[in-house]
């Protein structure tokens, strides 16, 4: 039996069988019809797939654009564009004098025999007509060559037959002059609009009285002269003896005296001025009130050792237990976001107006001092009250300030 050669056929896998005297041989497979190389196992070689052929094609230039951009025509669709002739001016000669055309004879057409006989007519006839066609249009040309001598108008004639108006401007007429005295020119009066002046609201009253009662106020060598220029004399006298004992009494010196604001009651007529008095202590100055009543001008003396000793701030670090009336300034605090809100108590901050610090205190939310309070610092308005304020200390030995009442929504002096 022939030595056979079996192995896999390298392009699709079918087992194929070949003699030995077939190895290394070329040749297409029965199955996929591939060209393969069978075995050879003598050298070793298995079997392999001929590769295609590679085919050499030249390649082609490279194009960044598969077609020339729109806007630049290709070589081959360039187009010479011929040049245009420059136009000619025409100027039309003068019509020159028309002569009659030549007549060339025509040689007859072809007719019947019996019409050979009118053929001298019939020429007559159209050279007739050619004459007399060509002396009307020489006629018309020299006719519209003279026709604007027609348009105007014949020295002696009665009427023209065209008549071209003249546009011409209206003449000026100029009046005869009149006998007697030329009258006066008329000149128009420039519109004078008078200045609007805003009214001068004078002060109420002139300072000067109020502003002496003020420096003898300030210059009384005791309580007892001082009390000559105070106001509601009957009623703060006692304190002002009571409070001599307490503060070193005699005179305050000051720097300057200005008037700040000036208002008159409505019902009375009366006015009241508020003055700045500075001192060493206080350069920006006391606001001191200084009203007009029946016995004179008096000075409000309870707000002015008030502000002028502080009393407010020696309240705040006296002891717990004690109250009083103050002339403050009062707003709403700023939010924190970790304070507790209080069911039973509402906060705002306390300022004398010569202090540089404020300070918190408490108002009961049940209270109408609570009610006002709310009502005069509402969209974080400022509010400067008369107000009852009393130091109180919580059952762990703190310190606290409660508002107790409003006593007056403003700071003017009144009698109660």
């Amino acid at each position: 039996m022939a030595e056979v050669i079996q192995f896999n056929c390298p392009a699709c896998g079918t087992t194929l069988r070949l003699p030995l005297a077939m190895a290394a041989q070329q040749g297409p497979c029965p199955s996929c019809q591939r060209e393969i190389v069978a075995p050879d196992p003598y050298r070793g070689i298995g079997g392999y797939e001929v590769p295609p052929p590679v085919l050499s094609i030249e390649p082609e230039p490279y194009r960044p654009f598969a077609e020339t951009p729109p806007l630049v025509p290709k070589k081959a669709e360039v187009i010479e564009k011929t040049p245009e002739p420059e136009p000619v001016e025409i100027v039309p000669e003068p019509p020159a004098e028309i002569q009659p055309p030549e007549v060339v004879a025509t040689p007859p057409l072809p007719v019947a025999q019996a019409s050979v006989g009118k053929q001298p007519q019939r020429a007559i006839l159209v050279l007739s007509c050619l004459w007399a066609g060509t002396v009307g249009l020489a006629m018309g040309i020299a006719f519209g060559v003279r026709s604007p001598q027609l348009f105007t108008a014949t020295p002696g004639a009665t009427q023209p037959l065209i008549v071209v108006p003249k546009v011409t401007k209206p003449a000026v007429v100029v009046p005869p002059p009149v006998a007697g005295p030329a009258p006066a020119p008329v000149v128009e009066k420039p519109v004078v609009v008078a200045p609007k002046i805003d009214p001068v609201i004078p002060p109420a009253k002139v300072s000067a009285a109020a502003e002496a009662a003020l420096q003898a106020f300030l210059g009384a060598p005791d309580w007892a002269a001082r009390s000559a220029y105070v106001l509601y004399p009957d009623r703060v006298r006692a304190a002002m003896e009571a409070y001599s004992h307490e503060v070193r009494d005699g005179p305050t010196a000051f720097k300057s005296i200005s008037v700040k604001q000036s208002q008159v009651d409505e019902t009375s007529g009366n006015t009241l001025f508020i003055f700045i008095v500075a001192t060493e202590q206080f350069p920006t100055g006391i606001p001191v009130a200084v009203k007009e009543t029946g016995g004179g001008w008096l000075v409000d003396w309870l707000a002015f050792v008030e502000f002028r000793d502080s009393l407010f701030q020696k309240f705040l670090d006296g002891p717990a237990g004690k109250a009083g009336f103050f002339h403050l300034v009062v707003t709403v605090p700023p939010p924190s976001p970790t304070e507790m809100e209080n069911e039973h108590f509402s906060n705002y901050l306390l300022q004398s107006p010569l202090a540089e610090k404020s300070r918190l205190a408490y108002v009961k939310k049940d209270s109408d001092a609570a009610a006002t309070l709310e009502a005069q610092t509402a969209s974080g308005r400022t509010y400067a009250p008369v107000l009852e304020v009393e130091k109180r200390t919580t059952p762990d030995k703190q310190d606290y300030f409660e508002i107790l009442s409003v006593k007056a929504d403003d700071w003017f002096p009144r009698e109660n």
